[in-house]
């Protein structure tokens, strides 16, 4: 880290307060965030929160991801959003002026602060606040996350294993684990995609170090991932057929989803459960482009911006053109619902990232 953000952590963290973030506002969203995201977690169990009123759907998480599937497979026959080229400009522009909270260093930083000091009571060492940080959230999760400065590449790590079954992400089968003789390309394309996303932007490579205890690859559905119950968390599940660019860009996707989940946590971005999905509440997904819930609409909204801006820093103007197909769609559909499925700061959050708005500022 250079000397520049190691004194702007100093001085954030000898300017904190809890007067300044609220902190007991803080420890009412964690606990809210615990009940409905930590059902393993160390917290004592709380009673679902109560929806609000006149609000009708599902309350079963199972039944939620099976309508949601079933809505992805009916979506296949639909036509897609077309790219806008206009778009890629005003990207860079939300990065640019600090109005994408994803890759703002500052906000961040105060979530992780805020965030140690509610769970543990204590203001972190600056020298030691990413190992404070992960440290407190294995307190609040029931997790073993490495806490270390360095980040960690895990394969067959057993008590990560275990967590990974718990959450219901892989099963205890020898099936998920990469053998020895992949081991080793796979971590050697993870360092070399970290060494792109330096070159690309140094601030998103030191926040993903600062933010990110392991990255864990294993065989399961999907290319990468992350889940809500273990923040500081990333896995991947790359092929043969991966390039460096294609790490690089899962490892950013991922660890966008992992500021939104800080975020939530120690703000509170939205007022219902991910899974409550009633026909008023679907809104179209940025990167799927298939109707889903506020909750997961909204990741969507700030995966896809996030990787745009990035893949244009990188000289990938088609992936950026790509991925901003869906944007103004799903940016127009969660303005509609923001008033009754997201809290003041998530329509804070949405509201700075309005192309429409700002463009004609």
């Amino acid at each position: 880290m250079n000397e520049t953000r190691m004194r702007l952590k100093q001085e954030t963290i000898a300017a904190f307060s809890p007067d300044s973030c609220d902190l007991d506002a803080v420890k009412q969203n964690i606990r809210w965030y615990a009940s409905i995201n930590l059902p393993h977690g160390a917290l004592r169990a709380e009673a679902l929160p109560t929806l609000p009123p006149n609000m009708q759907g599902l309350a079963d998480p199972s039944l939620a991801e099976a309508e949601d599937r079933q809505r992805q497979q009916a979506a296949r026959q639909t036509e897609k959003a077309l790219a806008n080229p206009a778009l890629v400009p005003q990207l860079a522009v939300l990065a640019a002026q600090d109005r994408y909270d994803p890759f703002n260093w500052q906000k961040n930083l105060a979530n992780q602060i805020s965030a140690v000091v509610a769970i543990t009571g204590c203001l972190p060492d600056p020298m030691q606040l990413k190992e404070t940080y992960i440290s407190s959230l294995n307190a609040v999760q029931n997790t073993s996350l490495v806490c270390q400065a360095q980040l960690a590449i895990s394969f067959d790590n057993p008590q990560l294993l275990d967590e990974l079954c718990r959450e219901g992400l892989i099963t205890f089968s020898s099936q998920h684990l990469f053998a020895p003789s992949e081991q080793a390309y796979i971590a050697g394309r993870i360092g070399d995609a970290l060494s792109l996303i330096k070159a690309v932007d140094e601030d998103l490579h030191d926040a993903i170090h600062d933010m990110i205890s392991t990255i864990a690859c294993v065989r399961r559905a999907g290319c990468s991932g992350t889940v809500s119950s273990m923040i500081g968390l990333l896995w991947l599940n790359p092929d043969a057929s991966w390039t460096v660019l294609d790490f690089a860009e899962n490892i950013v996707h991922e660890f966008i989803h992992n500021t939104i989940f800080l975020a939530d946590l120690v703000q509170k971005i939205f007022v219902t459960p991910p899974w409550y999905a009633p026909q008023d509440a679907l809104v179209i997904s940025a990167i799927k482009q298939y109707p889903r819930t506020v909750n997961i609409a909204f990741h969507s909204l700030f995966v896809a911006i996030g990787l745009a801006i990035f893949m244009n820093k990188a000289k990938q103007s088609t992936r950026a053109l790509e991925l901003s197909s869906g944007l103004v769609e799903t940016s127009d559909g969660l303005k509609e619902k923001a008033a009754v499925y997201l809290s003041a700061f998530g329509s804070r959050m949405l509201d700075q990232v309005d192309l429409k708005q700002h463009a004609s500022a």
